[in-house]
């Protein structure tokens, strides 16, 4: 059988395809290094606590064990919070919630680690404190209950107009609570990391991850170094979902310092229990809402309070809770809304980054009360979004003008000619019981409904993240014509890689087979940012245009040279240089290189692209807020169950705004697998927590979707080019879990003609509604 090429220390070696991996992380096992150890965790087994003794020293004696690390060995600074300096590495003095880090511990095996871990905490002593595990704990204890700057870990707004102007000119008001739930990420392998020592004090990681960057400046930070001294790879990733983009922070500074105390490669990798029950989630919201409109369905003012469950330390909260204020009202021009996001500390574990960065909860909000009015106007819901979608020209929650790439009534639009839905008739059709034959069985049983959800989606960071909103890109052109393109975004399984190395190709008028994309390494791009945001191909596909640009300037006039033409008429294609004034004249680009080669052209260029200063006052939440905007339209028809309860997802029609489709296989994939994802987390996922542990730990207790509970997905692209995304691109990857949760949820609450206003939607509930 033919081998593949893994990473072992720096380098590339050659594994024979039958060699039996070991290790629970299949990518980071195949890493080798001599004199490797294995390290541990020692965590709180108080939920909320002072931390009175901590002995390490029994540990150390222990047979096989290099090194323990605790919070008092910190040559650096012993805190991780990466947006609010609120968490340590190590609990020193406090635990905030269960399984907080104590100590790390390096051993031969992984037997010796776990017995030092036992040891260390069975050594620990607290004082027990008050376990603030809801919101309504939070917002009721003492303020410094939990952190001594107060209960709420972030809080942002989006204003537009005078909100009770907007509700005194409605005609009719609705108003309902709403409640969604946690998610889990499951990413295919646990968070882990290998970290080597370097011989000048630094260190080389290597890891399951999101953001290097991120990672270089934790781990500096950590052991007491400059960023230089870091170097941070990126290991194949499987999946990441937010999961990967600061908990690998934590975990690589913590191994970082093993590797230095030991002087010896060390590989920390968690237990998939260990991981689910101690790393962060989907933040869970609790909000209340209320929306206006005119008896002709003009809508006139909403208010929406979001209050989410940020856990012990804020994490990513506070981009989460800012997507959620500004993407509150939807793609809806609204005359006066406001919306007000707050995250609270608990003491559960904390929150963190998921796909969608609070997105989906916001728009699970804003789409059930546009049905909740439609209902109470017998209106069509499809016409009320079409009556007050935004158009070109129009503005949004934030005041902010959309002047161009206004694609979201054509994704209503669309979306809606393709589902041809009807709300009124709630048997199964003949095309339901082609989708689900079951239901043909016993028709009277199964009520059917079609439910719609829209959502706007503002690309890269935003406002709040624009101090880091630019991305690099190294492009070499080597002798023979052949391309290398270092980035300093990831790839983890969104397909990025692919549309990268189509955006190489086309800038340079390569062959894709002739470009070469090498592993993410933060010592050869500079400091991009996050891979978060679904900007991967936005950022990276700019930073790949200037840099293409710059090469082609000083390749052209060589190539007017060689072919005796001007400059202004050459076309870089398909690996070769053509002049369209004479028919079949064309100069192979490999013919060209290596001339400019021999001439001492430089082929090396940095390109370098930063998303444009926004004019946005987070005091009063007016302004502009995100320089483009992604829309899109989802359909679910859906199948309730009357004798069980449960409801089932027919199919899906995903109509979606892109800019441009650079890779139109690329935006069904991912569009099947975000709607995937966000069915789980509407029907299924469920994460229960009891005492602040997490009991849903494993896959018998926490349901995903399985193959056959996938739907039939319909993807529709809608292309409404932007000027400044690459070939016109817009942000996809988050965009297409948005809207899938409320629009089952408004199916189902169509199919038993009641509002379902909470996810998970399980079958006790859905029993329960059809009993009143």
């Amino acid at each position: 059988m033919m081998g593949k090429d893994v990473l072992v220390g720096n380098r590339l070696e050659r594994v024979d395809a039958d060699t039996k991996l070991t290790g629970r992380c299949r990518f980071l096992a195949d890493l080798r290094f001599d004199g490797l150890l294995h390290a541990r965790q020692a965590r709180s087994t108080q939920i909320h606590a002072r931390l009175v003794a901590l002995d390490c020293e029994r540990a150390r004696h222990l047979p096989g064990i290099r090194a323990v690390v605790s919070a008092v060995d910190v040559p650096g600074e012993n805190r991780i919070g990466v947006i609010i300096d609120d968490q340590p590495l190590f609990a020193a003095d406090r635990v905030r919630y269960l399984g907080e880090p104590l100590a790390i511990v390096a051993a031969d095996t992984e037997a010796a680690a776990t017995a030092a871990v036992a040891v260390i905490e069975e050594s620990a002593r607290f004082e027990p404190l008050p376990a603030l595990l809801s919101i309504e704990d939070s917002r009721n204890a003492a303020p410094d209950a939990i952190h001594a700057s107060g209960p709420v870990a972030s809080s942002h707004i989006a204003v537009r107009g005078d909100i009770e102007q907007g509700f005194a000119e409605a005609d009719i008001v609705v108003e309902a609570e709403f409640g969604t739930g946690a998610q889990e990420h499951y990413y295919l392998e646990p968070q882990g990391c290998v970290v080597v020592p370097e011989g000048d004090g630094g260190v080389t990681v290597y890891g399951s991850m999101q953001c290097p960057f991120y990672v270089q400046k934790a781990v500096a930070r950590v052991i007491g170094t400059t960023y230089g001294k870091v170097r941070v790879i990126q290991t194949p990733t499987g999946g990441a979902f937010g999961g990967k983009e600061d908990i690998p922070n934590e975990l690589c500074a913590r191994t970082a310092l093993l590797a230095l105390a030991t002087d010896r490669p060390v590989r920390l990798l968690l237990e998939r229990r260990e991981d689910i029950t101690s790393t962060s989630k989907r933040h869970p919201f609790r909000t209340g809402g209320r929306l206006g409109a005119t008896g002709d369905g003009r809508l006139t003012a909403m208010a929406i309070t979001h209050d989410a469950d940020s856990g012990a330390y804020a994490t990513l909260s506070p981009p989460v809770i800012f997507r959620a204020a500004i993407q509150g009202v939807g793609p809806y021009d609204i005359p006066t809304s406001r919306v007000e996001a707050r995250g609270w500390y608990t003491n559960n574990v904390p929150s963190g980054a998921f796909r969608g960065f609070g997105s989906p909860q916001a728009t699970f909000v804003h789409e059930r009360l546009i049905d909740l009015m439609a209902s109470k106007l017998k209106m069509d819901p499809v016409e009320l979004r079409r009556i007050n979608m935004v158009r070109e020209g129009g503005r949004i929650a934030t005041g902010q003008v959309l002047t161009e790439s206004v694609g979201a009534l054509e994704t209503l639009e669309r979306c809606a000619a393709a589902a041809e839905s009807t709300t009124d008739d709630r048997r199964p059709t003949p095309a339901d019981i082609a989708l689900k034959p079951e239901l043909g069985d016993d028709p009277a049983r199964w009520m059917v409904a079609t439910g719609f959800s829209s959502m706007i989606y503002g690309n890269c960071l935003g406002q709040a993240g624009w101090h880091m909103d630019g991305a690099g890109a190294s492009l070499q052109i080597h002798a023979d014509g052949s391309v290398t393109c270092s980035t300093g975004l990831t790839e983890m399984g969104q397909g990025s890689q692919t549309v990268i190395t189509q955006m190489v190709a086309e800038a340079l008028g390569v062959d894709p087979a002739t470009v070469k994309l090498p592993p993410i390494d933060t010592a050869l791009v500079p400091d991009s940012g996050p891979t978060v945001a679904s900007r991967n191909v936005v950022m990276s596909g700019k930073a790949i245009l200037n840099g293409a640009k710059q090469l082609l300037d000083r390749l052209r006039p060589l190539a007017a040279e060689m072919m005796a033409a001007p400059e202004d008429v050459l076309i870089f294609s398909g690996g070769e240089v053509r002049r369209p004034d004479r028919d079949g004249s064309a100069l192979p680009f490999a013919e060209l290189a290596e001339m400019a080669w021999r001439r001492n052209i430089n082929l090396a260029a940095e390109g370098w692209w930063h998303v444009p200063e926004l004019n946005f006052d987070p005091q009063t939440g007016v302004g502009d807020a995100y320089f483009a905007y992604s829309f899109a339209t989802q359909a679910a028809r859906v199948a309730v169950d009357g004798l069980t309860g449960q409801s089932h997802v027919l199919k899906v029609w995903a109509a979606h705004d892109v800019g441009r489709a650079v890779n139109p296989a690329g935006v069904e994939g991912q569009v099947e697998g975000g709607v995937v994802q966000g069915a789980g987390w509407a029907l299924g996922e469920r994460l229960v927590r009891s005492g602040g542990r997490v009991l849903s730990d494993n896959l018998s207790t926490y349901e995903l979707p399985r193959s056959i509970d996938a739907p039939e997905i319909e993807t529709i692209i809608v292309e409404s080019p932007h000027s400044l995304g690459p070939y016109g691109a817009k942000s996809l990857g988050e965009p297409v879990i948005i809207p899938i949760a409320a629009a089952i949820a408004n199916g189902v609450s169509l199919a038993i003609a009641d509002a379902v206003n909470g996810i998970p939607i399980n079958s006790e509930h859905t029993l329960l509604h059809l009993e009143r």
